[in-house]
């Protein structure tokens, strides 16, 4: 009997050796595969393109970060799998995660959708132009550039604010040529 027990332990032990193993490996491809897309995006000028288009997030460490946690995320459902784990816990982990990031990427685009469809509707109504000057709540100045996500005013005293899109569809504004 005990050595039955025994032999029950250093199969398991093999497979607890190999599980950490599967970690190691995969936490390092992780890391890896972080470094190696932050590169290519930084080759790319991700950020700078985005930027173009009024996307001032650091973009390019985001999703690089992304890619590792997923690689990390496989790594981890593997190595329990390794550990004779029932799939119905990996896969609650695996819904759980996804829910988490579906959230977090609906928290992070709560401002930019409205922002984005307000700049649709000053494209439509074709209303702000640069050069025109504009009164919005206790904004008032010269356009000098309408974006995806914000518009730039020139103020009187020569300031320069970056009034986001949507508080043209919430407030009153007035046009002056």
């Amino acid at each position: 009997m005990v050595g039955g027990i025994v032999e029950i332990v250093k199969a398991y032990a093999g497979q607890v050796l190999q599980g950490i193993v599967i970690l190691l490996i995969g936490f390092g491809l992780g890391v890896l595969s972080r470094k190696f897309a932050l590169k290519i995006f930084r080759e790319f000028n991700l950020n700078k393109f985005l930027g173009k288009i009024g996307i001032t997030n650091d973009i390019e460490n985001i999703v690089s970060i992304i890619i590792s946690y997923v690689i990390y995320l496989f790594t981890i459902i593997i190595f329990l799998e390794k550990l004779l784990i029932k799939s119905l816990v990996l896969y609650l982990i695996a819904g759980g995660v996804i829910t988490l990031l579906i959230l977090s990427l609906l928290v992070g685009l709560k401002d930019v959708i409205p922002n984005f469809v307000g700049w649709i509707y000053l494209q439509r109504k074709k209303k702000i132009k640069e050069g025109k000057r504009v009164d919005v709540r206790e904004i008032s100045g010269r356009v000098e550039r309408v974006g995806y996500l914000e518009t730039e005013i020139k103020t009187d005293n020569g300031d320069i604010l970056y009034v986001p899109n949507s508080l043209f569809l919430k407030s009153k504004l007035w046009i002056r040529h």
